[in-house]
């Protein structure tokens, strides 16, 4: 459960991080004075469920507070729901730039039923949420997409308004990977940490070839990272399609280029590393080799391939500068 805690935590870092990295956001690199927690709606009317959160959440009575209700998850998630069903909440505090992003999810009372650690991590990573102390917690078992609103409902309530097309767009990949994730739940060969894991290496390269790809090149990094993953085979046509779109979304929304692509491949490094730590990927690896494949750490390859290009590229430049001096 701990390992799963915390990928959960993954993922939902992952996706925040595309959601608040467009340079004409409001949200800025400030700490935050005091911690914001948000409560889902239906605690506005249900004085021991909110006692209860209040307690897992561990908020503190100098908290900012607000309710996030259905019209904020058709806003931010583009998702219809009612006020009644909205429980799972959540309490956050932006840190100082470099303080880093801790998540935890307090499942003691009630289970996130649906949106899963990785889920929540790569919500936070895409929305750019790198620095925060974040918990999630619901007094009974809830499907968590109320805590999702909750983020952004918080950085509303703080000033700093979120881009609701990237909110959308983090949805919308949010919605894929969970769908790919139940239609392949039982086949041998596949793991959400491998998908994930796929998932973040391509958009870490995207963002190293300067975020502005063709939907064909898209595709060719997606399916290599897929294939580094050992999911060929394993994702369909269709599958893979869905993935290369959610991903020619968020670049067009900009989230891949200039200072948004340093914290794009920053935060999916850390991310990737997280999930190779993981019980679950470690099991998933062994299969894969029994099963004759080798799972690849890209991002790791990449950076020693880097180094070795610029090493070359550096030793013909010394050369050519040599025989520069001796003609000139």
């Amino acid at each position: 459960m701990k390992n799963k805690t915390k990928l959960f935590a993954g993922l939902l870092t992952f996706i925040m991080l595309l959601t608040f990295t467009r340079p004409s956001y409001a949200v800025t690199e400030e700490a935050w004075q005091e911690a914001v927690t948000v409560y889902g709606a239906a605690l506005q009317s249900n004085e021991s469920l909110k006692n209860t959160t209040h307690d897992l959440l561990g908020t503190k009575d100098n908290d900012k507070v607000a309710y996030v209700t259905a019209a904020d998850l058709g806003k931010y998630l583009n998702l219809q729901s009612s006020d009644n069903v909205l429980k799972s909440s959540i309490r956050i505090t932006k840190l100082a730039k470099g303080a880093g992003l801790t998540l935890t999810i307090d499942q003691s009372k009630g289970k996130i039923t649906k949106l899963t650690e990785d889920t929540y991590k790569n919500a936070l990573l895409t929305a750019s949420v790198t620095d925060a102390d974040v918990k999630i917690a619901a007094a009974e078992d809830v499907t968590g997409e109320s805590a999702l609103a909750g983020v952004y409902k918080a950085f509303e309530a703080q000033g700093e308004p979120i881009d609701q097309a990237q909110t959308k767009a983090a949805q919308d990949e949010l919605d894929s990977i969970t769908n790919i994730t139940e239609e392949n739940q039982n086949k041998d060969g596949f793991s959400q940490e491998q998908l994930n894991k796929a998932i973040a290496e391509a958009k870490a390269e995207i963002a190293k070839q300067g975020g502005n790809l063709s939907v064909t090149e898209i595709k060719n990094v997606v399916t290599e990272k897929i294939n580094n993953n050992g999911l060929n085979n394993v994702l369909n046509d269709n599958q893979i399609n869905i993935i290369v779109n959610f991903i020619n979304n968020a670049q067009q929304q900009g989230i891949f280029t200039g200072e948004n692509a340093d914290k794009i491949i920053d935060s999916a490094t850390n991310y990737v590393n997280d999930i190779k730590n993981s019980d679950t990927f470690k099991n998933a690896a062994e299969k894969a080799k029994e099963a004759g494949k080798d799972l690849k750490d890209s991002l790791e390859e990449q950076g020693v391939w880097d180094k070795f290009v610029e090493a070359v590229k550096s030793f013909f430049t010394a050369i050519g500068n040599f025989f520069k001096s001796l003609m000139g």
